[in-house]
């Protein structure tokens, strides 16, 4: 068997999961739509 580095990186990235990053991004969107809120201005741009 002949693997390349590329080979086990793209294996790797296919079996990962979502990023810490992104569990915490999706949590936050989760739990201000059911509180009602609004993760966004009158504009239609993210509010920092």
């Amino acid at each position: 068997m002949t693997a390349t580095l590329n080979d086990v990186k793209s294996n790797y990235e296919k079996k990962s999961g979502p990023s810490a990053e992104e569990v915490a991004a999706r949590e936050l969107v989760r739990m201000a739509k059911e509180k009602g809120l609004s993760l966004t201005g009158p504009d239609g741009n993210f509010v920092c």
